[in-house]
């Protein structure tokens, strides 16, 4: 368990700020590249949100495999 949130809780922090510093840049309606897709704006920021956890927390959980912490 205390292994589960040392990679789930920085990168949770990782995500809001991720999310902080790419949607002050770009709004979330204006990101036609995902295809015909018409997502509204509450919708952009969570998909955005959970993108950028997802990738913090795989970095995350690599770094802490790859140090063999056995606590």
């Amino acid at each position: 368990m205390r292994k589960a949130l040392a990679v789930l809780w920085p990168s949770f922090l990782f995500a809001g700020l991720g999310t902080i510093f790419l949607f002050a840049l770009l709004d979330p309606v204006d990101l036609r590249f995902v295809g015909p897709l018409e997502l509204g704006r509450k919708t952009g920021y969570t998909l955005g949100f959970f993108f950028f956890w997802a990738i913090a927390a795989g970095s995350s959980w690599l770094t802490s495999l790859l140090t063999h912490e056995n606590r």
